[in-house]
C-alpha cells in the first residue's frame, strides 16, 4: 500500500467537511480504497464553520479539489450552494456529495445526495429490511432525517412518523413527502412503527443528552433501531433500544454504502466495498 506521506504534485484531493469533524472515519475508508486501487488520491477531514461553508467550497474548488462530502450540519447549506443538482439532491433538498469543476476559472459545484442509497443498503444489510408497506419513525428532521424520510416514501413506506424538537420542521418534511408521494401517511406524534431511525446529532459528544427516552420508545415500539451515528459505536439511544429488545445497528454500514457511492461519483471507478468496510471496522472498533 502507498502510505499517506506519498503526497506529491500529482495527488488529487477530496475531503469531508463538517462541524464538528473529529469523529469522522471517512478518511480511513476512502484512503484505504485509493491505496487498494493504486490511485494517487488523498481524502482529508476539514472542520468548517457553517457560516463559512460557501466560501470554503469555492476555495477548495479553486485549489483543485475534485470534490467533497458534507456532513452535519452542512447538507442543507451545500444544497443551496450547489450550482447544479442531481435528481437525488433535488428530491432530498440536501447534498452530502459535491463534485467541483472550473468554468473559465469560476468554481462550479454539482451536488448529489448519497444518503438515501446508503440508508436503504444499510437496512438490507443489517436487518434484511425494506420499507415498502412498513411504518417508519424518524427522530430528527434535519438534512439527514429529511433525506431518509423522502427515500422511505419513494421506496413505498406506508406511514412515516416524523419527530422533531421543533414541530414546524417536522411539518415541513411532511409537506415535502406528501408533495412527492401523496399516499404516504405522515404523522407528527409517536405511534407504533416497524423501524426507528435516530437522525439527530445528539450522541456525538459525551455530554449530549439522549434524544430518546423509555416512554417515547415504548410508544413507538419498533422491531428495529438504526442509529445514524457510528462514533461512538454505541450511543445512549442505541443502548436504550438494545435493552428494550430491538434489533439495533449504528451508522457504520450506512456510512460505508453512501461513501462507496460518493467514491464512484468522484472517480468513475467501482468502489472496493469490502476494503472500505475493513478499514472502517479497524478505525471505529479497532479490529
Amino acid at each position: 500500500m502507498k502510505p499517506p506521506s506519498s503526497i506529491n504534485g500529482q495527488t488529487r484531493f477530496v475531503a469531508v467537511l463538517g462541524h464538528p469533524i473529529a469523529h469522522t472515519a471517512s478518511p480511513a475508508m476512502h484512503n484505504a480504497a485509493f491505496d487498494a486501487l493504486g490511485m494517487n488520491w488523498r481524502y482529508l477531514a476539514l472542520d468548517v464553520d457553517p457560516a463559512r461553508l460557501g466560501p470554503a467550497l469555492r476555495g477548495l474548488a479553486l485549489c483543485g479539489f475534485v470534490g467533497v462530502n458534507c456532513t452535519i450540519p452542512h447538507k442543507r447549506i451545500a444544497f443551496r450552494e450547489a450550482d447544479c443538482l442531481d435528481s437525488s439532491a433535488r428530491i432530498a433538498e440536501a447534498a452530502n456529495t459535491l463534485v467541483f469543476r472550473l468554468r473559465r476559472g469560476t468554481p462550479f459545484l454539482h451536488g448529489y445526495s448519497t444518503d438515501g442509497y446508503g440508508i436503504l443498503a444499510a437496512l438490507r444489510e443489517e436487518f434484511g429490511f425494506h420499507p415498502k408497506g412498513r411504518a417508519v419513525a424518524i427522530l430528527g428532521c434535519g438534512g439527514a432525517g429529511q433525506s431518509a424520510a423522502i427515500q422511505f416514501a419513494l421506496a413505498g413506506a406506508k406511514r412515516l412518523i416524523l419527530l422533531n424538537r421543533t414541530r414546524a420542521k417536522a411539518l415541513a418534511v411532511a409537506r415535502r413527502v406528501r408533495a412527492l408521494r401523496p399516499r404516504v401517511e405522515c404523522l407528527l406524534d409517536p405511534t407504533p412503527c416497524d423501524l426507528l431511525v435516530q437522525g439527530t446529532s445528539l450522541g456525538l459528544r459525551k455530554d449530549d443528552r439522549c434524544p430518546l427516552d423509555a416512554s417515547l420508545l415504548a410508544k413507538l415500539d419498533p422491531c428495529c433501531f438504526l442509529e445514524m451515528i457510528y462514533r461512538p459505536a454505541e450511543t445512549p439511544a442505541l443502548r436504550l433500544a438494545r435493552r428494550r429488545g430491538c434489533r439495533v445497528a449504528n451508522g457504520l454500514s450506512m456510512l460505508l454504502h453512501q461513501g462507496a457511492r460518493a467514491f464512484e461519483i468522484w472517480t468513475n471507478r467501482r468502489a472496493p466495498v469490502e476494503t472500505m468496510r475493513r478499514a472502517l471496522r479497524r478505525e471505529v472498533y479497532g479490529r
